[in-house]
């Protein structure tokens, strides 16, 4: 879906930026101030109070008043009493086969803050697991990266991106964003792990690629809009969806024991490693986030087209809330609203989410 932006929508989307701020390491990068206006742009950040609501007036047309929110963690937007509680580091993303066979189970899944998954050039899905809040060893099996990787993960504010390497032209593109470069082919911190076969043995863990850390990675800030204390969530009942990844056919039920959803694929149980052995692979939020795809020239793989809009469904706590993704810079957060006429958002609960960028066909996800 092309868009022509709006005044009154562009308007609204400087109004983020100005509420949640950029690379600035203070409690209002993780303040939600938004109201029903929310999606950033490049001007400066503003602290907003946690006690005073504020009004800002744009272009001298739009109006809008800010509501202050709670203190929450950056990526999962959990509450928090002290902004000390944040971890003084930057998102860390580490890209993870999903090729199955010899990629499976994977490590660190139910414990990474945020999930993405990307079409890749065959016909099935690559992971990007997005990781702050907690410490994770192991993680892996690491695989390459693909061009496509920049305008997405550029909005956790100049993150660590651990990968495997790719073709000399999206190494180049890599190295030349503001990603912070952990190219395992010149970076220490992997290792090659026994009972695993090449390429699907490359793992690490977090603290040995925090270690990493350069001057230059920023910290997150917080890049989806969570329900607030005391509201509930919105939308239809929706407990099973079914999703397709090209040739990768993906399931996900809802638990209202958990209030999770727990993920299936290829007909099987999708599970991931944890200190005690295995577990399915569960998550809070599930957002799938329509994107039309190309061919990227660097590299002639698909290339998700993650900035403009297109439709998007928000399940969260069994419903489902259907509506608009609107990005207009590869450092903008995920904003999700009714339409993009109708600026209101749609919230996610707090705790990890699992973000889906399938093709936009009619056909790709279905759900009751």
């Amino acid at each position: 879906m092309n868009i022509t932006k709006p005044a009154a929508t562009v308007a609204a989307l400087i109004l983020l930026a100005a509420c949640s701020g950029g690379d600035d390491d203070s409690a209002a990068t993780t303040v939600d101030t938004s109201d029903s206006t929310v999606a950033p742009s490049t001007t400066d950040a503003t602290t907003t109070s946690l006690t005073e609501a504020t009004t800002t007036t744009i272009a001298d047309s739009v109006t809008t008043t800010t509501i202050p929110d709670v203190l929450r963690m950056p990526l999962t937007g959990e509450p928090i009493d002290d902004p000390d509680d944040i971890p003084d580091r930057p998102a860390l993303v580490v890209k993870l086969s999903n090729a199955g066979g010899g990629a499976l189970p994977q490590a660190g899944l139910n414990s990474a803050d945020i999930v993405i998954e990307e079409v890749i050039n065959d016909n099935t899905s690559r992971l990007a697991a997005v990781i702050h809040s907690n410490d994770v060893d192991p993680v892996g099996p690491i695989r390459s990266g693909r061009a496509q990787d920049i305008n997405v993960m550029l909005a956790f504010d100049r993150p660590l991106f651990a990968w495997s390497g790719g073709n000399p032209a999206v190494t180049r593109a890599i190295r030349d964003s503001d990603l912070i470069n952990l190219d395992a082919r010149f970076s220490p911190g992997y290792y090659r792990r026994s009972g695993r076969s090449s390429p699907n043995n490359l793992f690490s863990s977090s603290d040995a690629l925090w270690n990493q850390t350069t001057d230059e990675a920023g910290r997150p800030s917080q890049v989806f809009s969570y329900v607030r204390p005391g509201d509930e969530v919105d939308g239809d009942e929706a407990t099973e969806i079914s999703l397709s990844f090209d040739a990768l056919q993906v399931f996900w039920e809802y638990d209202e024991e958990t209030d999770g959803y727990y993920r299936t694929q290829s007909g099987q149980a999708h599970n991931t490693e944890t200190a005690d052995g295995t577990e399915q692979v569960w998550t809070k939020n599930l957002v799938i986030m329509l994107a039309d795809y190309g061919v990227n020239p660097l590299d002639g793989n698909p290339e998700a087209q993650v900035l403009g809009s297109n439709p998007v469904y928000v399940f969260t706590g069994g419903k489902v809330q259907q509506g608009a993704w609107l990005r207009f810079e590869p450092t903008d957060p995920f904003a999700f609203f009714v339409s993009v006429d109708d600026l209101t958002e749609l919230r996610l609960q707090p705790g990890r989410t699992w973000l889906e960028i399938p093709r936009n066909r009619d056909d790709v996800v279905t759900f009751e």
